[in-house]
């Protein structure tokens, strides 16, 4: 199974699973997924945000990485990430093409290199589940909502209860660094949700990952992965 294809049943399977859970505090939630799985079709400008401890800094310090991309899911398998910030990674972008299964760059509107990656994918894809079967374990992780007038914040935290067995389990003080994930939604009468964030932390809160969405659309101009698939297979030419 392709690896945006997977990524969006799993995400499926967990609005099922949140249905059960509540009686409409995850409706933005649900609606947003549903919105997804129907079309298929993800159209995103992201800013992408990362907050990492330096290892190499005398004081502790952390390293701040800030990348605007824009990402694209077609029918649930074709994926292209274009790169705009910093200057270094524009007029770059990364594609995977699921009918050929095969990812290459894209330089400067010329394919750069090919490799075929059926075994990336597949590994990806274990992880994946993997990652999503732990997540919708109530043992694992506790789920809660933040209802404000404007916006509605999903919090998925690891449960502390947890974390202090497999502590033990691995030796005594040792607590496993599992992550928070928070989602967070615009809310506006009359209107459809709007996703506004995902912010993914490590337990303590000192690092994390910081995705804002700037735009997202559910509409994708398929030509776009007809020239790469050209672009792809003139490599073959030169």
């Amino acid at each position: 199974m392709k690896l945006p294809a997977i990524a969006i049943i799993l995400f499926c399977m967990l609005a099922g699973a949140l249905c059960f859970a509540s009686d409409g505090a995850y409706d933005d939630l649900t609606l947003f997924i549903q919105q997804v799985v129907d079309s298929g079709d993800i159209d995103t400008l992201l800013k992408v945000h990362f907050h990492l401890v330096d290892t190499e800094s005398p004081d502790n310090g952390y390293n701040d990485l800030e990348m605007k991309v824009r990402l694209i899911i077609a029918g649930g398998e074709d994926l292209y990430i274009e790169f705009f910030e910093p200057e270094e990674l524009s007029q770059i972008a990364l594609v995977y093409l699921s009918r050929e299964e095969v990812t290459f760059s894209v330089v400067r509107e010329e394919a750069w290199k090919q490799y075929r990656s059926s075994y990336q994918t597949n590994l990806m894809s274990s992880l994946l589940d993997q990652f999503f079967e732990g997540l919708l374990q109530s043992s694992n992780f506790t789920w809660s909502v933040i209802t404000e007038e404007e916006r509605r914040v999903y919090m998925i935290d690891p449960s502390e209860q947890r974390l202090r067995l497999l502590g033990l389990l691995s030796g005594g003080g040792y607590l496993p660094n599992l992550m928070h994930i928070h989602v967070s939604f615009l809310r506006r009468e009359g209107h459809f949700p709007k996703i506004e964030y995902v912010k993914i932390t490590d337990r303590v809160g000192d690092e994390y990952l910081l995705l804002e969405v700037d735009e997202f659309k559910t509409v994708v101009d398929r030509s776009i992965f007809t020239d790469l698939r050209g672009k792809y297979y003139e490599t073959f030419q030169k």
